[in-house]
């Protein structure tokens, strides 16, 4: 039997605490209010595109930091509000009239997050020319002054209509007939005044803001741009930072240290399927040599999540993925999910479940592996590349002038030795430089062809400071040159055995160098 609920007569009652929540509770980070702010503006400016009150290329949105007033201005030049419904939606909360529109912002709480970080959050707008200017002010300090008072249980509703004014005036002229104008009157201080730090502010928008990629630094922006373009809601906006424009950080040129650089080589592609077997999803990532995580300054590591070409859940979103986590840190890309296929949840780092985000999180977990396979690929080529590289340079030697050998005997033990090396090296998993490969032929056709006259010790020894010594007396001498280097700074063998050159040979072979070590231990390195 079904349980009977008694009937709710009285209206239920929405606590002031509601506000803090979607103020001071909504972000961890204050710089997230910009974020906010900017997606309410290309929502407005797509909105005005459509109803053809602008074309594409005459979008702008503007933010305007003054540190001396302590202010901070966001300005877009969109569809607006109408003098009908400003005042009403703008003290809303929870009731956005976006949330039928598939567009980024759509809860309809995203815009009081300043209200946090400043004493009076003020909005202007209208939406045609022949309107006034609708004015809504937000009192931080009257809200502060209200909340203060614990015994003061208010409703929600009759707080807003304590620190809201609702306002309207006449335009000037020269004032653009659309816009929505959010301004933060004397802002706090955070964290190094971050909200007011022109490069943090840069900084963050680079990687968050839905910005074009950089053709000047980055040459792959026209190929990436035109693959994402068959995503309905993709789009670039031009947006300045007190008169700076803005771009996504990526470029070309990826510099690891002062004196180690990478560079990305070219783009892979890929995309996510639905349940339905249509695309949820398309994404790049960037080929490059892979050497270590990226530094964080470059701001580009990780491959970003982002949709409506804004960034949802920053650059460790997909770590998990990967089988292990720092490998994430050494790739570049992006992931854009189309539009409706996923809803962002409220806090925008992450998405509401549902069966679509489950096959997303299935291929991203596909994506990592396979990144990170390209990751250990890589390390073991560099290890391999750099063992081969040192042998390389052990088996020229075999050739050079100043190289000496005990006897004829030596001298073809080493080049017997010098082949299996040289036949032991793969060039398919060796090799990513052709002068690696070049030098590796060339050393290989010496030994086939034995193009090299050696220098044997008999050549070398100089009769005069041998007869100096008796048999006893020269074995006494070799001890002592054993015994006094061996040991000596880690001598090696070949150190030890040139004293013997310098200490026994003709006066112009001094500078020769008696080869000791086999090449034959050189090629277990490999």
């Amino acid at each position: 039997m079904a349980r009977v609920v008694p009937e709710i007569k009285n209206s239920p009652k929405i606590g002031r605490q509601i506000l803090d929540i979607v103020t001071s509770g909504m972000y961890d980070n204050p710089l997230m209010i910009y974020r906010e702010y900017i997606q309410n503006s290309a929502d407005s400016i797509d909105y005005a595109i459509e109803k053809g009150f602008l074309e594409l290329g005459q979008e702008r949105i503007s933010i305007t930091l003054n540190g001396f007033e302590r202010s901070i201005i966001i300005y877009d030049n969109g569809f607006g509000l109408p003098n009908s419904v400003a005042h009403s939606v703008l003290i809303d909360l929870g009731c956005s009239p976006k949330e039928e529109k598939n567009q980024r912002g759509f809860r309809g709480i995203g815009r009081l997050g300043g209200l946090a970080y400043c004493d009076e959050l003020v909005f202007e707008t209208r939406s045609s020319g022949k309107e006034d200017i609708s004015i809504v002010q937000w009192n931080r300090k009257k809200l502060e002054i209200i909340t203060s008072d614990s015994l003061n249980n208010i409703t929600l509703q009759e707080l807003i209509q304590d620190v809201v004014s609702l306002d309207r005036k006449k335009a000037f002229s020269e004032t653009e007939s659309h816009f929505f104008k959010v301004t933060l009157r004397n802002v706090h201080r955070f964290h190094e005044d971050m909200l007011l730090n022109m490069k943090n502010v840069y900084t963050y928008l680079s990687q968050n803001a839905p910005v074009s990629y950089n053709r000047q630094i980055f040459s792959h922006a026209e190929e990436i741009e035109t693959y994402l373009s068959a995503i309905k809601d993709y789009r670039c906006y031009n947006i300045n930072l007190n008169g700076k424009q803005i771009f996504k950080p990526y470029s070309d040129d990826i510099r690891l240290s002062t004196n180690i650089s990478d560079r990305i080589n070219g783009i892979e592609y890929f995309h996510f399927d639905g349940n339905n077997s249509t695309p949820i999803a398309l994404g790049w990532y960037a080929r490059t040599g892979l050497f270590a995580t990226l530094p964080s300054a470059l701001n580009v590591r990780g491959v970003r999540i982002r949709q409506g070409n804004i960034e949802i859940g920053g650059e460790h979103f997909l770590d998990e993925m990967f089988s292990e986590p720092r490998f994430s840190g050494w790739h570049i890309g992006e992931i854009h999910v189309l539009d409706g296929c996923l809803k962002p949840n409220t806090r925008r780092d992450g998405f509401e479940q549902s069966h679509n985000y489950e096959r997303f999180l299935e291929q991203s977990s596909v994506l990592g592996r396979h990144l990170s396979n390209l990751c250990r690929k890589a390390s073991y080529t560099r290890v391999t590349h750099s063992k081969i590289y040192v042998l390389l340079n052990q088996l020229e030697q075999i050739f050079d002038n100043f190289s000496t050998y005990i006897d004829k005997e030596h001298y073809e033990k080493t080049i017997d030795d010098a082949r299996i090396a040289t036949d032991n090296i793969k060039m398919d998993e060796a090799f990513s430089s052709d002068e690696l490969s070049n030098r590796l032929s060339k050393l290989r056709n010496n030994i086939k062809n034995h193009n090299h006259k050696p220098t044997y010790l008999e050549d070398v020894l100089d009769g005069r400071k041998l007869n100096k010594y008796s048999r006893k007396s020269l074995l006494i001498q070799l001890a002592k040159i054993i015994i006094g280097n061996y040991g000596n700074n880690n001598s090696s063998l070949e150190q030890i055995l040139q004293k013997f050159i310098v200490e026994f040979a003709k006066p112009n072979f001094s500078t020769y160098k008696l080869k000791g070590i086999s090449v034959h231990d050189y090629k277990k390195k490999i």
